[in-house]
């Protein structure tokens, strides 16, 4: 029997973390992939991602229940070795007068409360799990 689109999917991401693993830090304690049952039972992806510089990418993305990638439903935020956000994608439906909406992206730190948290068009396309791992890649490791 073949892979569905969410196991397939799930491997991918699976091999790229580890094809990048001279910049992740996998034996770390705090790294975190679900697992391939828990992607099929919840429809998402959940990674916290450890990189040898002490930094951190959260993942979240979630897929539907007809086997297909809904890119409109991640979050993707990456945090300094001091734990303050770089940067985060995501496209939630709170920034509507983006030129890239829903997606969008957010630089440095997360407001205080009572702050407005700026959103700012995409700098990459498509925001996927790859393509966010190379802008890491090439801005902060090369």
């Amino acid at each position: 029997m073949g892979f569905s689109k969410i196991e397939y999917y799930y491997w991918n991401i699976y091999t790229i973390v580890f094809q990048n693993g001279d910049i992740l830090a996998l034996d770390h304690p705090e790294y975190s992939l679900s697992d391939e049952e828990t992607v099929n039972l919840e429809k998402a992806i959940h990674a916290v991602l450890p990189f040898r510089d002490a930094s951190r990418l959260y993942v979240e993305i979630n897929l539907d229940t007809d086997h297909e990638t809904i890119y409109e439903q991640y979050a993707y935020i990456y945090n300094g070795k001091d734990g303050v956000r770089i940067f985060q994608y995501d496209n939630r439906e709170h920034h509507p007068n983006i030129s890239t909406h829903p997606h969008h992206m957010h630089k440095g730190p997360i407001p205080n409360a009572g702050e407005k948290d700026r959103a700012y068009p995409l700098d990459i396309e498509p925001v996927s799990f790859e393509n966010v791992l190379l802008r890491i890649r090439q801005k902060f490791f090369s």
